[in-house]
């Protein structure tokens, strides 16, 4: 079977995309030939890695996967404007490279946001004629309107009635939550052609370690309470900050901030105005060495913005936390996530609101007064036994060869 799969983000991108990459590495190993059409690397820093900078296209062979690579107007995420010009580039440029294209597809994959992705996936379909699949990571224009990275308008509303016409017309639409799949059913998609696969997450997560981490940056005698991701619009971490202001004459508990964001520098002069010594923001860390980082914490947090649209989410770090076996704790009332916490062992949450119910959470794991060891240790167990990448991959390629029974 031939499978083409359409994203615009792809590593050595980081984040979310890192599940494409797993999926499509498996689908080639069960045998099925796959080529990605993507962009030049340039997420979320907006800096294009030197081996691809001044190129129009490029194609590159990895793990027996062709990968099409399209020119991009590079933007950081602290560049919202920018980045929707990103997205009309990569669009037009790979309208282009897909000329290079050869042979006919019986899947064309496509993985939404952004929503230009949807938008080629349905053109390839039809000039392909194949099967759409279309992969909803987050809703949008809808997600964007809560988190407030866009604003309603005749363009949003542009986009909301391009993707209805393309839900209506995918073979296929797969949700990476059961919060989008309901949502999907709640405007008429019949149960038959919505299906959900998480992310999961890799070995390379299960069977991590610290590798060092804590000596190389002189953290051997912290608690360490450590955030890893994107420090954007999605996320409220400004109680995270907070709570270190409230533990900042308590010197064993150190706060870690690892990647970037468009809200990072916020964050950072929010430290600098408390004059706070407690904190390390590290940026933005090579794949590889992610696992790592979540191994030397000895708390993990994460920290949603409180809208609607945030109950149907699970974030993909939410796996890579659990596999690292560190207690967990989540400052959302987001039910799928909590659910989901609670499923694998139990769930430590805390009111946006309130910082100082994040500060007792903080001092009672320290104090073992809750054993976040015993935590950990179910958290880890139970996405190891029930959420490898593997395991969802193998319900996606399901999905796909579906197709030669329709």
């Amino acid at each position: 079977m031939r499978i083409l799969l359409v994203t615009q983000h792809f590593p050595p991108e980081k984040g979310a995309v890192r599940r494409l990459f797993e999926f499509a590495r498996y689908f080639r190993n069960c045998g099925h030939h796959v080529t990605v059409l993507t962009a030049m690397p340039n997420y979320p820093d907006g800096i294009i890695p030197k081996e691809y900078r001044g190129k129009l296209f490029c194609k590159e062979f990895i793990n027996g996967i062709d990968i099409y690579r399209s020119y991009v107007l590079p933007a950081s995420n602290a560049q919202p404007k920018k980045r929707m010009l990103g997205f009309l580039t990569f669009m037009i440029s790979s309208l282009i490279n897909s000329l290079r294209l050869k042979g006919k597809f019986d899947v064309v994959l496509a993985s939404s946001p952004p929503v230009t992705s949807a938008a080629l996936g349905y053109i390839f379909c039809k000039i392909r004629r194949a099967k759409l699949i279309l992969e909803i990571r987050d809703l949008q224009p809808e997600m964007g309107e809560q988190y407030g990275s866009l604003h309603k308008s005749l363009f949003t509303e542009a986009i909301r009635g391009m993707m209805k016409f393309i839900y209506k017309r995918a073979w296929k639409i797969v949700c990476v939550t059961e919060g989008l799949t309901s949502w999907m059913r709640t405007r008429g998609i019949p149960e038959n052609r919505i299906s959900t696969i998480k992310s999961g997450v890799g070995e390379d997560f299960i069977n991590s370690h610290s590798n060092g981490i804590r000596k190389k940056y002189g953290w051997e005698e912290k608690y360490l309470i450590l955030f890893c991701g994107t420090m954007g619009t999605v996320r409220t971490l400004e109680p995270v900050i907070e709570s270190a202001r409230i533990l900042a004459d308590e010197k064993q508990y150190h706060f870690v901030f690892v990647g970037d964001g468009q809200k990072k520098e916020t964050y950072r002069q929010l430290a600098k105005q408390y004059n706070l010594t407690n904190i390390s923001f590290i940026g933005l860390q090579p794949l590889e060495q992610i696992p790592y980082f979540l191994h030397a914490g000895d708390v993990l947090v994460d920290c949603l913005k409180d809208v609607p649209f945030a109950q149907s989410v699970l974030p993909v770090k939410m796996f890579e936390y659990m596999a690292a076996g560190k207690p967990i704790i989540f400052g959302s009332t987001a039910e799928e996530a909590t659910r989901f916490l609670d499923q694998a062992g139990g769930a430590l949450t805390f009111s946006d609101k309130r910082p100082e119910e994040l500060v007792h959470l903080i001092r009672d794991l320290y104090r073992n007064r809750i054993d976040g060891s015993n935590l950990g240790r179910r958290y880890h167990e139970y996405v190891r036994s029930h959420h490898s990448t593997e395991k969802w991959a193998r319900r996606y390629l399901k999905i796909i060869e579906g197709v030669t029974d329709s």
